[in-house]
């Protein structure tokens, strides 16, 4: 059984268009009924959603205070934003 991934890991997989990628795990989904799903950040900025059997482990997190400094998701405004009246659409 391979170890778990965990927040911060360095890891491998492929694209859906088979090429090779990497990135940084950022977020984890468990459920009971289906494998593990992880959250990766790629080099160039874009995520994918990967189960943990899709991914290799490149380099493991050194700490926990590591992981606690990853980027999160964006939290939504504190309240919306309209356009001026008369502005263009």
């Amino acid at each position: 059984m391979k170890r778990p991934f965990a927040l911060g890991d360095f890891v491998a997989f492929q694209l859906t268009s088979g090429r090779a990628s990497r990135g940084v795990v950022i977020h984890k989904i468990m459920e009971k009924r289906q494998p593990t799903i992880f959250l990766i950040e790629c080099e160039d900025r874009r995520r994918a959603f990967r189960f943990e059997t899709e991914l290799t482990l490149l380099a493991a997190v050194e700490s926990d205070e590591a992981a606690a400094n990853l980027p999160r998701f964006e939290s939504p405004m504190a309240s919306p934003v309209f356009a001026s009246v008369g502005a263009d659409d």
